[in-house]
């Protein structure tokens, strides 16, 4: 807000003794409403780390390094490869090209497609060995290197920018595969063999020599089963108490409005439907 648009707005100011009576409620209250947020947000962080837990477990990551049940990525899978790097934007168009997956568009899990790119026909014909096929695993290279997600079959025939691209073939599951690269475990190995020093960079050599459980597929399958089971429990408790963070700092800004431009009376007003709904 500029300073003209400041000076003439009207302020309320009511007598001393009512701006202590408001302080103090305010205090009061909004010392409850943080603590409250405080404990969702510990919460949250548990349920982190016991989804890490559970993913670890249940991937039997730890009984795979004791036995040497692990081999090189590049041993299970079809082919590993990489996406445009070399001048991408050149190919950039505003419509009728084809969709193109950056970094930014891959999270752990999943594919963001709010935000995505189109290169022309001839950019995605230069550029076969980037195009994208349905369960294709993408990873990411820079930034948040390692984030790996399947592709869906809306993006299949899509290309990609700067990304790994994995093509599993028969012997590894998609998800199997995506639930391993996402995992604490693989997200060190990323770690220590990405490079740069402002921002991690992960190349397909690395990649290539990730270490994998080498398990069947039908045991990937049913690990997947359970793993989305497990996962998707956990998943909607961390979903719901994001959902009661955002109402505590929604009622914690509307208290504040309505204490100070005398929407009721502090000495007679409770606060004890200021957290209703987000208490449990």
């Amino acid at each position: 807000m500029s300073k003209e648009n400041f000076h003439p707005m009207p302020l309320l100011v009511p007598p001393l003794e009512e701006q202590r009576r408001i302080a103090e409620f305010l205090d009061a209250e909004i010392a409850r409403i943080d603590q409250l947020a405080l404990k969702r947000s510990q919460m949250r962080s548990l349920l982190t780390l016991k989804r890490e837990r559970v993913i670890e477990s249940t991937l039997g990551l730890e009984r795979a390094q004791m036995t040497d049940g692990l081999v090189p990525l590049k041993y299970l899978v079809a082919d590993v490869t990489v996406g445009i790097v070399i001048t991408p934007a050149k190919w950039y168009v505003e419509t009728g090209g084809t969709p193109a997956l950056r970094g930014l568009n891959v999270k752990p899990g999943f594919i963001s497609t709010g935000d995505l790119v189109q290169i022309s026909a001839e950019g995605h014909a230069e550029n076969r060995k980037s195009r994208l096929n349905t369960g294709d695993v993408v990873v990411v290279r820079t930034g948040q290197a390692g984030a790996a997600a399947v592709v869906p079959a809306e993006l299949d025939g899509a290309n990609c920018i700067d990304l790994i691209v994995v093509r599993p073939g028969r012997k590894l599951s998609p998800r199997y595969l995506q639930y391993v690269l996402n995992s604490d475990y693989a997200s060190a190995r990323v770690t220590e063999h990405s490079v740069g020093s402002i921002q991690a960079h992960f190349n397909v050599g690395a990649m290539k020599q990730i270490p994998i459980p080498s398990i069947p597929r039908t045991e990937q399958d049913e690990i997947v089963r359970l793993l989305d089971i497990r996962v998707g429990a956990l998943d909607l408790l961390h979903r719901k108490l994001d959902r009661q963070e955002q109402l505590l700092t929604e009622r914690r800004q509307s208290l504040i409005t309505a204490a100070v431009t005398g929407q009721f009376d502090v000495t007679t007003a409770s606060g004890r439907n200021v957290t209703d709904g987000v208490t449990a």
